[in-house]
């Protein structure tokens, strides 16, 4: 009985299986059939979908609305020699793009197989005029002239294939170029600059990609700065243009040079007013230091402006001409320069502390040192020639110079070559004490297997990374050692209202506040309350 019992329920068990089974098979099936009557096919373009505006209910028939409103043919203005038909698949031969706007062609079209001419119904239905008249861009009539391969004379780029021609003059034109905006205010020039139809015969390259201009084509220039120029794609890109047209330059007409000319060589810098400044070439290397007022670099051999009552004050000539305002790379700010910033700063840019000229933000939210408010797009700089360098903000690169992970990089996307701030602005010629004969020059790097050391510290060197060295006497230097913690800080300098660096020639050393061990550099920085603060390798080494 027992065993009768177990096969009764497992029957019973088998019996409810089936009928979910077939119940799951009814429901599913309901649902594939309601599913089935939402999905439909349109009749013209036959491609699947649920939302068909136009059908007939007694042929069961379903219609896109661009299918259902098209015609089969037409004739279109901007095609006039030959009727265009509707076509609901893409030929092999065309590329797939509405040939006035550029966008891709989905389901209905219109198509001349003969020129080999397609529009989208969006053209088809708003077409461009045929003719107009523009003064702004040109004198005479325009007359649009489909499917030409061109160089447009506004912009001087041939990114379209149809212009606007005036047959009068052999001007071609295209249809975004006929309202270019004629003075613009951009991030990457401190003038306004004004739209010419045309430059100065010559070698133009444009200031954002770096590419040449061609000269007979309309570019924007600068009337204050004689070799600037920029395409009028790159001027007005989003991120680069603000979008806004001026009527005229005279709201823009304040100079925001840093000094005046007196007469030829001779200038007054507005820090130092009360004398004026004699344009010298250069400055004999044998002759004691002189470091740079503004950048508190060392003048070497590079031109320098020298005060011709004061024997302290000197200044580069690139320096000098730094202006008072700009709008800065990294942060889009409007940056004011600030001769003197009595004290230490860090820079927002390169993170390196500084002492001299600043820019600065209102309210001190940004100051950058003079050598990072100098950095525009594109960089330019020789350690990769190919190709200009933009600033990129990331989740982190390393930098192809020293190996540090940045977040703020300059970036050729095109060779992943990414180069943070703080080498980026490396001076390319250093002296140091030891190899007081003789200038060092920034190395970067070198394809090689032979094994380098550090002349300082005595250890390993790699030479695939940037170091410097001394073409006389072979010697080699990491940049580190070179520089110690703080590269910008002249030893015995101005900025002693604070810090005070100081010689490290007692007969005991002093401790570090930070690491807690004897000071092993030349020269320490100590807080002007006697407190000392840490202790870092600084520059004097003269």
């Amino acid at each position: 009985m027992g065993h009768v019992g177990l096969n009764v329920t497992a029957a019973i068990l088998v019996k409810a299986t089936i009928v979910m089974v077939i119940a799951v098979f009814v429901l599913d099936s309901s649902f594939t059939r309601r599913a089935l009557t939402l999905i439909k096919v349109c009749h013209i373009c036959e491609l699947l979908g649920d939302r068909f505006p136009y059908a007939c209910d007694l042929c069961d028939l379903s219609f896109h609305k661009d299918c259902a409103e098209s015609t089969p043919e037409i004739n279109y203005s901007c095609h006039p020699i030959h009727t265009l038909k509707r076509l609901t698949s893409v030929p092999s031969y065309i590329d797939g793009k509405c040939y006035l706007c550029g966008i891709k062609i989905h389901n209905v079209f219109y198509h001349c197989s003969i020129c080999n001419f397609s529009v989208d119904v969006d053209c088809a239905k708003n077409p461009p005029l045929y003719t107009l008249f523009n003064p702004k861009a040109h004198g005479h009539q325009l007359t649009l002239l489909p499917r030409r391969a061109f160089v447009c004379n506004a912009c001087g780029m041939d990114d379209d294939r149809n212009p606007y021609i005036c047959v009068e003059c052999n001007f071609m034109i295209h249809i975004s170029c006929i309202n270019i905006p004629r003075i613009i205010k951009i991030s990457r020039h401190v003038h306004p600059i004004c739209y010419n139809y045309s430059l100065p015969a010559g070698k133009w390259k444009c200031e954002v990609c770096q590419k040449e201009i061609i000269w007979t084509c309309g570019a924007y220039s600068c009337s204050k700065c004689p070799g600037s120029a920029i395409h009028v794609k790159c001027a007005t890109k989003f991120g680069i243009w603000d979008g806004i047209e001026h009527e005229d330059v005279s709201e823009y007409s304040e100079d925001f040079s840093s000094y005046e000319v007196i007469e030829e060589g001779v200038i007054k810098y507005f820090g130092h007013e009360k004398h004026t400044l004699k344009l010298k070439e250069e400055s004999d290397a044998n002759d004691e230091c002189k470091w740079c007022k503004v950048c508190r670099y060392p003048i070497f051999s590079s031109p320098f402006y020298d005060c011709m009552k004061c024997d302290a004050f000197i200044i580069h000539q690139k320096c000098a001409y730094l202006p008072k305002k700009i709008t800065d790379s990294f942060y889009k700010l409007p940056l004011t320069l600030v001769f003197d910033t009595y004290g230490l700063c860090l820079c927002n840019a390169c993170q390196n502390f500084f002492e001299g000229s600043a820019y600065k933000s209102a309210g001190n939210r940004v100051s950058l040192d003079v050598r990072c408010g100098s950095i525009s797009e594109p960089f330019v700089h020789e350690s990769h020639p190919p190709h200009s360098l933009y600033i990129k903000y990331s989740k982190g690169e390393f930098c192809n110079a020293c190996g540090d992970k940045e977040c703020l990089v300059l970036s050729c996307e095109e060779c992943e070559f990414f180069l943070d701030i703080k080498c980026s602005i490396l001076p390319k010629m250093v002296k140091h004490k030891n190899d007081k004969d003789h200038f060092l020059i920034l190395r970067y790097g070198e394809k090689t297997r032979e094994q380098f050391w550090c002349e300082i510290c005595e250890e390993d060197l790699n030479p695939n990374k940037w170091f410097y060295s001394c073409d006389h006497c072979g010697i080699t230097f990491h940049i580190k050692c070179t520089f110690g913690d703080f590269i910008w800080i002249n030893p015995g300098g101005e900025a002693e209202s604070t810090y005070m660096v100081i010689p490290n020639n007692y007969a005991s050393r002093p401790v570090c506040n930070e690491c807690d061990s004897r000071c092993q550099y030349p020269l320490f920085l100590t807080e002007t309350g006697g407190r000392r603060a840490r202790i870092y390798n600084v520059w004097g080494k003269f």
